[in-house]
């Protein structure tokens, strides 16, 4: 069997080889390229996406190879840690010397562009640099899809330790302004209404959805999609306070998030020139403005600190004309260029977090800790230490690769809405005061 499977992984790859030939490209495709590596701490990149089918066929290959059954690499849930490095070692002793060379044998255990293209259909290509970069901010958020989190009372009373739910009188929350928080870029129904705006978009795209999968919720949901935030507050809080409606509201939302339209639709929000979309464009316009004196465009590692700062930290203002007489003066100042490292660095200083503070301090550190040109802060780095100790070249980014735009999508149609207080009496006598009294608007 094992000989049989080296033949057959051999023609495999000789055909992805092939294919790759025929892509019109200015250079050919690197095939030892790394998309995914596992070091030190594992990458949470989704159980919904093609990552997650490449470990269904890797495990099965690997077992197949190793003699063991596929079920010891556990579940391919799209978390690429130590179980998905044993896999790809398992499966080198069925790959002969030339294709182990192609697929990147020197990148010990990582996913690579030829591994990828080994296992996979031909129409799953690669992920690129975009995908990955978003990859990077969804294993720092953690939370996929089918997973939300009611935001009422959600932390405990200091002096009993218990919660309001647990029978503490009192109402204690760290995020009074969102009322509901889901998948993984933090889509709030609050403030931001990037749930409502999601909802809006999906249903527009596919008619019928929310009665689909929300059921006796449907009306609920139509109520907070096309009302304001006061009744977003209300409509959400009536289902939360009833033990068995939450329960029920969970379990449909997590249906909902599990189905690719619904995916397609939240991406597409967070894509959006009002929304994180048009914070990632302001970065390119910013460096824009500046490759005369850069020589260059923003790197794969840029890429990833842009969306990873529109996600959360401070992004440029609208008016970048001083931020790039900063930038300007900042790399001309010598005649030695700033590495990549560098100008982000000075560019993350300019632009501070007073939020979290910590937490940014940590996330900026991962884009920073691969160019060797870098002085990287002891407060970076042990903060960095502490929240993840992940790289960007874990992802596959690199600052030898270039990356000439953002596909900024237009805005949804949900901002031209008017909105109204959508809630029925009984939705908002079913919210406690004590709830109420812990909100701000």
């Amino acid at each position: 069997m094992s000989g049989f499977w080296r033949q057959t992984v051999a023609m495999v790859l000789a055909v992805a080889v092939m294919s790759a030939c025929l892509v019109i490209s200015a250079q050919a495709q690197d095939l030892a390229q790394v998309l995914y590596r596992f070091e030190n701490r594992a990458l949470t990149l989704g159980r919904y996406g093609a990552v997650a089918t490449f470990q269904q066929r890797l495990f099965a290959q690997a077992a197949n190879c190793a003699g063991k059954p596929a079920s010891s690499y556990g579940k391919a849930d799209g978390i690429v840690g130590a179980k998905t490095r044993q896999a790809i070692i398992d499966l080198q002793p069925c790959l002969n010397s030339a294709v182990r060379a192609a697929v990147g044998a020197e990148s010990y255990g990582a996913i690579t562009t030829g591994l990828w293209r080994l296992l996979m259909p031909s129409q799953i290509a690669p992920p690129d640099a975009i995908e990955r970069a978003n990859h990077l901010t969804f294993a720092l958020e953690g939370t996929d899809y089918d997973v939300i989190q009611f935001n009422f009372c959600q932390s405990p009373n200091p002096r009993s330790g218990k919660r309001f739910l647990e029978g503490d009188p009192y109402c204690f929350t760290n995020d009074p302004r969102a009322y509901l928080t889901w998948g993984p870029r933090g889509a709030t129904a609050g403030a931001g209404a990037e749930i409502q705006q999601i909802l809006f978009a999906a249903e527009r795209a596919n008619p019928g959805l929310l009665r689909d999968v929300f059921g006796p919720f449907t009306e609920d949901m139509h109520r907070l999609a096309l009302g304001n935030n006061d009744a977003a507050f209300d409509v959400l809080c009536a289902i939360w306070v009833n033990d068995r409606e939450r329960a029920d509201f969970t379990r449909r939302f997590a249906a909902y998030g599990a189905r690719p339209e619904v995916q397609a639709a939240y991406h597409r929000v967070y894509d959006a020139v009002n929304a994180d979309g048009g914070k990632i464009a302001r970065f390119f316009k910013l460096y824009k403005s500046i490759k005369p004196v850069i020589k260059r465009d923003p790197t794969e590692i840029d890429l990833a600190f842009f969306i990873d700062r529109a996600t959360h930290g401070s992004v440029p203002p609208g008016d970048i004309s001083k931020l790039v007489d900063q930038m300007t003066r900042f790399v001309t100042r010598t005649r030695n260029l700033p590495s990549p490292g560098n100008l982000r660095k000075q560019l993350a200083a300019w632009l501070p977090s007073h939020h979290k503070y910590n937490d940014r301090l940590a996330r900026d550190a991962i884009f920073l800790v691969d160019d060797p040109e870098v002085v990287v802060s002891d407060a970076h780095r042990r903060m960095w230490l502490q929240r993840s100790g992940l790289k960007a070249s874990d992802f596959g980014l690199s600052d030898q690769r270039f990356v000439t735009d953002y596909p900024v999508a237009a805005p949804t149609g949900y901002e031209k809405i008017e909105k109204f207080y959508t809630v029925l009496p009984q939705d908002k006598r079913a919210c406690p005061s004590t709830v109420r009294r812990a909100r701000k608007k």
